[in-house]
């Protein structure tokens, strides 16, 4: 009886260890399947974009854009600082002659504590000469 007991609890010991060994496999494998789950929409992804950037619309617009580059005929036109605020009354953009009608310093010129005294107390003239500050002509 003392053997069969013996045999027995070595058994259910045995039958245990495989069963947590084998329950940690099968979490292994389901954090693998959610990992290659991931990583197939990443691929998809990157694939999609991979796609969109090598199609000739795309090129072209980039070259449009980070180079200046333009089709035969077209001309280069590049706006800078008209996304700020515009220091005049009616709130319109202020045109190439009243800007060159403008006194206005360049702000790299200008003294640093002179930036500083526009900035705290003559909004406006700072903001003014932000923006038109660096127009040549």
């Amino acid at each position: 009886m003392i053997a069969n007991l013996v045999i027995f609890s070595l058994l259910v010991f045995s039958f245990g260890r495989e069963f947590a060994r084998n329950y940690i496999i099968q979490q292994e494998i389901a954090e693998l399947t959610a990992e290659k789950a991931t990583m197939e929409a990443e691929n998809s992804e990157l694939t999609t974009f991979m796609s969109s950037v090598q199609t000739e619309t795309y090129i072209e617009q980039e070259a449009r854009i980070k180079l200046g580059l333009s089709k035969p005929g077209e001309s280069v036109v590049i706006l800078s600082g008209l996304d700020s605020v515009s220091p005049s009354n009616n709130g319109d953009a202020l045109t190439a002659a009243e800007v060159d009608s403008l006194s206005v310093p360049d702000l790299n010129a200008l003294a640093n504590p002179l930036k500083w005294w526009y900035y705290f107390f003559d909004i406006n003239k700072f903001d003014m000469i932000k923006i038109y500050g660096n127009h040549s002509t």
